[in-house]
């Protein structure tokens, strides 16, 4: 136990080397911002694309409803005239 005391004491001894912890603050803080910031444009971004798809999707839905309207109505006209 005395050889982990003496190593304990000796790295006690050493003198740290202190950080500036603004500086590291400001430095996370920064790093972190640009992230957030490209996540945010990209969400934007992927969330235009589901408005367009859905877009383009409800006016498929609907250009086929019309469609299947006016041939119930063309086959109704064809049964009458029969």
């Amino acid at each position: 136990m005395a050889i982990d005391e003496e190593k304990l004491k000796a790295l006690m001894s050493e003198e740290v080397l202190h950080s500036d912890e603004n500086k590291s603050l400001e430095k996370v803080l920064t790093g972190g911002k640009k992230v957030t910031a490209a996540k945010d444009v990209a969400s934007m971004f992927v969330g235009w694309i589901w408005v367009v798809f859905l877009g383009f999707g409800a006016s498929m839905y609907s250009a086929k409803r019309q469609m299947e309207k006016h041939k119930k109505a063309k086959q109704r006209q064809s049964i009458k005239n029969i």
